[in-house]
């Protein structure tokens, strides 16, 4: 079975048509995201879907992906930011998320692990631009991602409620925990972001072996689930 990243970046609201629009030109302009890898013309591994396709889209023009994507107002597209392949989903549904509109951000299993990725920084430069542009007021990350442990009214509370590989707090919920709390943490890395909010980082990858280590650590200093944890 693939291991799979999933990134959810949790928003006060859904995106509109327009916004979802300019999500996507943001990635292709600013961040200078592309339809193909960077060695190669081939556009295989850009597809998209949305509920009107029904079907993933490989290989369409770049103005038909967003255009069909902002008026569907939800959907997923994959592409290239430098050498790694991602999927954005935006306004998705899931079983066990909380009821909050969020963008997921997907990555597959070849880039979760140190013996493959020598370049585990594209990673977190893609989730930094991101939430940068979307001002999530909560992110968190991991292999296999079960939501089922953070609640709708956590997130509402600012409340720490699990630890995962990334972990990202607005600058509501980074003040109600404690922002010098959260820079003083025993993470792999910390990102003080520029709208005052933090992202901790438990190892360069999902899948390094400092990982388990960090975990135990991070939960220990915060006391979440430290009986619990794996």
């Amino acid at each position: 079975m693939s291991e799979w990243l999933s990134i959810s970046c949790t928003l006060e609201k859904s995106l509109d048509s327009l916004e979802i629009e300019t999500l996507f030109r943001y990635c292709f302009e600013d961040l200078e995201c592309s339809r193909t890898p960077p060695t190669s013309d081939d556009t295989d591994q850009f597809r998209y879907t949305t509920a009107k396709t029904e079907e993933l889209v490989t290989g369409a023009p770049l103005e038909t992906a967003i255009s069909d994507l902002a008026s569907a107002e939800s959907g997923a597209i994959w592409l290239w930011y430098d050498d790694l392949v991602a999927g954005i989903h935006v306004n998705a549904a899931a079983r066990d998320h909380p009821t909050l509109p969020f963008v997921s951000l997907t990555i597959g299993e070849w880039y979760l692990r140190p013996w493959n990725n020598d370049r585990p920084e594209l990673i977190h430069e893609f989730v930094r631009e991101l939430y940068d542009f979307l001002a999530p007021i909560y992110v968190h990350g991991d292999t296999y991602l079960d939501s089922s442990t953070v609640t709708r009214e956590g997130i509402l509370e600012s409340q720490l409620e699990d630890l995962f590989w990334v972990n990202g707090f607005g600058l509501e919920m980074a003040e109600q925990i404690g922002r010098e709390r959260l820079l003083h943490a025993p993470a792999w890395r910390i990102d003080d972001c520029d709208d005052g909010g933090v992202l901790l980082w438990e190892s360069p990858l999902p899948l390094s072996p400092e990982k388990q280590d960090t975990d135990a650590r991070l939960r220990a200093y915060f006391g979440v689930n430290v009986d619990t944890a794996d």
